[in-house]
């Protein structure tokens, strides 16, 4: 999948949130480029909370996770954006990804602004992380998807 297909991202200024969503596995490259994007939304942003969108990174009917090469790459992102960001959501397609978003976020010192959020209804999962954010929608998570 090319990487505009994988990697969606989205600036809400009024609410201050950046967003993104991830549809299939990254590569290094990839979360590179993906990084790199992050660091320039947030450039724009006072105070930003970020909302990101682990759903649908399932294969096969099964919940997928980042390779180590790729988590490394979201530990270095978390440390050097932390001091511009007041708040992080994060939606899981199961319960490995959440711990793997937990385990990268307590690496980087991202944990106090962080958190994970799985449940079998994604709606659910979904309004807990709004409620989180104090946001009550977001054109990018709210968009239907079309893969």
């Amino acid at each position: 999948m090319a990487f505009e297909d994988a990697f969606k991202y989205h600036i809400d200024r009024t609410n201050h949130v950046l967003s993104w969503q991830v549809l299939d596995s990254l590569t290094v490259e990839d979360a590179t480029k993906a990084s790199e994007l992050v660091k320039s939304g947030l450039s724009s942003l006072n105070g930003a909370k970020l909302l990101v969108d682990n759903r649908f990174m399932i294969k096969n009917g099964r919940p997928v996770v980042f390779s180590p090469e790729v988590n490394a790459i979201w530990e270095q992102l978390q440390s050097s954006i932390l001091s511009q960001v007041s708040q992080c959501a994060v939606l899981c397609s199961g319960t490995i990804m959440k711990m793997q978003m937990d385990r990268i976020a307590r690496a980087s010192g991202f944990i106090d602004v962080l958190q994970s959020f799985w449940n079998d209804d994604p709606s659910v999962m979904k309004k807990e992380a709004y409620v989180f954010l104090g946001i009550s929608s977001n054109e990018l998570i709210d968009r239907p998807l079309s893969v």
